[in-house]
This record gives structure tokens, sequence and C-alpha cells, in this order.
């Protein structure tokens, strides 16, 4: 009986974290699924430079798609999904900006870059600290990647 309850609290947190979407299905309008059941990439930008601080935060690719201007307060999160094209390599370049007066910045110019084949459920998760800007990739820390530039 222990197990068909630990069973069942798997399977519930699965759904329930939306790990158990399935794209697969040409009628699902679910956001995060793109085509040809593929699930669509994420770039998120999160905010930990301490309270008070906010995170200002604008990407482009180079499609020409942009995401306009962000504004991401202490421990926030600002996240976007995208899907790959096979034939075109999509490159997101994100803009930071942080500080009283904008005096801390950083260009991210391959915040996410595609692969030459097309990719699924990608997630990278750039994250903005006092000392700098940290990467995870696919939910693995890949450590500090950039200082702060102040102008």
């Amino acid at each position: 009986m222990n197990h068909l309850i630990i069973f069942v609290l798997v399977i519930t947190m699965c759904f329930g974290l939306n790990e158990g979407i399935v794209c697969s299905d040409p009628n699902n309008q679910n956001p995060r699924c793109g085509g040809a059941g593929c699930r669509l990439n994420t770039l998120e930008l999160r905010n930990e430079l301490g309270r008070g601080n906010i995170l200002k935060v604008d990407c482009t690719s180079n499609q020409n798609k942009k995401t306009g201007p962000q504004v991401v307060k202490f421990n926030e999160s600002y996240a976007f999904s995208f899907e790959e094209v096979h034939a075109k390599r999509i490159v997101w370049a994100c803009h930071l900006r942080h500080g009283p007066k904008g005096e801390f910045y950083q260009s991210i110019w391959r915040a996410y870059r595609g692969a030459a084949k097309k990719r699924c459920a990608q997630i990278r998760t750039w994250v903005a600290k006092v000392d700098g800007i940290y990467l995870v990739r696919n939910a693995e820390p890949k450590g500090h990647q950039f200082v702060w530039l102040k102008s």
C-alpha cells in the first residue's frame, strides 16, 4: 500500500509541475509546445541582486525578434519561450542593466545559441547577482560567466 501512495504522489507531482506535457497531440494548445511535438526552448533571466535592486533586461534575436525592455524585481524572473527552426540557427542576445542610475551593465551576446540540428525543451537561465552573471544550462549550473561593467 505504501508503494501505491508513493507512486500516486510522484505521478501527481510530475503533472502538477508541468513535466507531464504531451506535445505530440496536434490539438494541444499549450504555449510551451512548438511544432511537430517539440517542446519550446526557454530563456530565463533571474534577479538575485538583493532587496530593492531592479534588473532591466532587453533581448533581441538574429531573426529580428525582440522582447522589448523588461523590468525584473528582486527574486523574480523574466522568461520567454521560442522554437528553433532547423533551417536558421537562432541566437538571442540580452542586454542587462542595474544600479540606482543603471550604471552597471553587461551584454550577453549569446544568451541562447541554437544548434545546427533542431533541439527541444532547452532551458538557459541567466542569474544576475551582485558579483556578476551566472549561467544554468538545463538545470546544470555552469558557474560565473560575466562581471558587471560600470559606465
